[in-house]
């Protein structure tokens, strides 16, 4: 990178940007253009700054990482935003993707991998920590299939038949139905669950410890 890489940080600990600061501050590829610990004048303040990346926490009292993100992502399109918290949790890891975060590093990583992240998140690509992938990936299969509360027992009971390798035929003469009834539910289950093919429905049935 021949320009070092501008970076505005975020957080309403001034501690924790006071680190950052010592961390990446005096690295020859970046350039802190400008800190906050109070995210409600992070818009306002960029009006005024040229950045490459937003690096924000994600959970601060007077506005949510979450909502920043959405807010210079309509302001700031161009800017690329990089979450950096202590949260672990999917579905907020799920909701800064969504709101336009192009990354999530957890405040336990390590100087290189932060260093890492806010170079690959400004080259336009995307970062995320181990941990915090995994945990995107879980709420995000969530987010896509029913709660399996939602499945009947009945659809369950075919589930688990379906794993023990039984034929429509087969589950119809156990359970006493008639197939078209266990195609109007294996039909049904592959709806509930977003699965397409059996080996997909399989995979979700253990995920979610059906089988």
């Amino acid at each position: 990178m021949n320009n070092p890489l501008r970076i505005f940080i975020v957080d309403d600990h001034q501690i924790v940007i006071d680190g950052l600061d010592v961390l990446i501050g005096f690295e020859s590829d970046f350039e802190i253009v400008g800190t906050s610990n109070d995210p409600t004048t992070v818009i306002e303040t960029l009006q005024h700054l040229a950045i490459d990346v937003l690096l924000t926490d994600t959970n601060m009292p007077q506005l949510s990482g979450i909502e920043l993100c959405k807010l210079v992502r309509t302001n700031f399109p161009d800017i690329k935003i990089l979450a950096l918290s202590m949260n672990t949790e999917g579905e907020t890891i799920r909701e800064m993707v969504a709101a336009g975060s192009s990354g999530y590093i957890l405040k336990t990583t390590s100087k290189q991998d932060l260093i890492t992240a806010l170079k690959t998140v400004g080259e336009g690509k995307k970062y995320f920590a181990q941990e915090a992938l995994q945990n995107l990936l879980d709420a995000s299969v969530k987010s896509q299939v029913s709660d399996e509360e939602e499945l009947t027992p009945r659809e369950l009971e075919i589930i688990k038949l379906i794993y023990e390798d039984l034929s429509n035929k087969m589950i119809a003469d156990q359970l006493f139905i008639s197939e078209r009834t266990v195609e109007t539910h294996r039909r049904n289950i592959y709806r509930k669950t977003n699965t397409q093919t059996v080996v997909g429905l399989l995979k979700f049935a253990r995920d979610r410890k059906i089988v």
